[in-house]
Parts: C-alpha cells; structure tokens; sequence
C-alpha cells in the first residue's frame, strides 16, 4: 500500500512503486513470449536478462 501524502518520502516511495510496478508486467509478458512486451522493454530500457538468451 503506497499513500500520497504530499510529504517528499511519499513522493519518492510512489515514484518507485509507479516505475517499478509496470516494468515488472512488461518483464513478466516478455518471458511468456508476447513479442510487444520485448519490444517496450527494448524501447524503454528495461534490463531483462532473459530477453538476450
């Protein structure tokens, strides 16, 4: 749970939770295969190790 409160540590905590949370769906599409997902990771700089074996 993640709560906006105007403070700057809610601030920096919701900045992680807002990049990390979708970067962990494009990785988690890209290892089930889903060309776009590869495609986003690769136009969005999303490391994923799996995409380079």
């Amino acid at each position: 749970v993640s709560v906006a409160d105007g403070t700057d540590e809610a601030a920096r905590r919701l900045n992680r939770v807002l990049t990390n949370d979708p970067g962990i769906g494009v990785a988690r599409h890209a290892d089930a295969g889903y060309d776009q997902a590869g495609v986003t990771a690769r136009d969005k700089r999303i490391k994923i190790p799996m995409l380079n074996e």
